[in-house]
């Protein structure tokens, strides 16, 4: 009969070797993982200048070069894209091209969102954001208003102004 000392230690024992084989194993496939990248390295291309020409020729352009196009801001000819033009990509990437007349985007509704997520929001969609603060009463730092009226449709850069409550008069 084996001491419950022994039994602990065989268990302690499996454990590590359990422990080690996964490591092992772990640390194989990272390592091939690593070296597949390095050896099979992904071709790289030169973004092409499309700058003033229209979307349907940059796009002819840009899948000659072995990229894709991938979002398409505004209205007009091509006014810059992302990746820039020069920068070497890998095969296969998407370009987003800027337009040179902006879209018009319709003002979201954003009462009763903290002043902070409006003004993310609305930030991140390419608008100017003016804060207009209001003591009244009910929850600080909610949006009581916005000008122009939510579905207003404004170009790219316009300026929208959010009333904020800023608590009791």
């Amino acid at each position: 009969m084996r001491s419950t000392k022994t039994k602990g230690f065989a268990k302690t024992l499996k454990s590590f070797f359990v422990f080690l084989f996964y490591f092992l194993i772990g640390t194989a496939v990272g390592a091939l993982l690593f070296l597949a990248y390095f050896l099979i390295k992904p071709q790289e291309v030169k973004v092409p200048d499309v700058k003033g020409l229209s979307l349907e020729e940059a796009s002819l352009i840009i899948k000659k070069a072995g990229l894709k196009v991938g979002q398409v801001q505004g209205t007009g000819f091509v006014d810059r894209t992302y990746p820039y033009a020069g920068d070497v990509v890998r095969k296969g990437r998407e370009i987003t091209l800027f337009l040179s007349d902006p879209f018009e985007l319709a003002v979201p509704n954003l009462v009763g969102a903290p002043k902070e997520t409006a003004e993310k929001i609305l930030l991140a969609m390419g608008f100017k954001v003016r804060i207009v603060q209001l003591p009244y009463k009910g929850t600080d730092g909610r949006v009581l208003g916005v000008y122009p009226p939510p579905g207003s449709k404004l170009k790219e850069g316009g300026e929208v102004s959010l009333l904020v409550d800023v608590g009791e008069p």
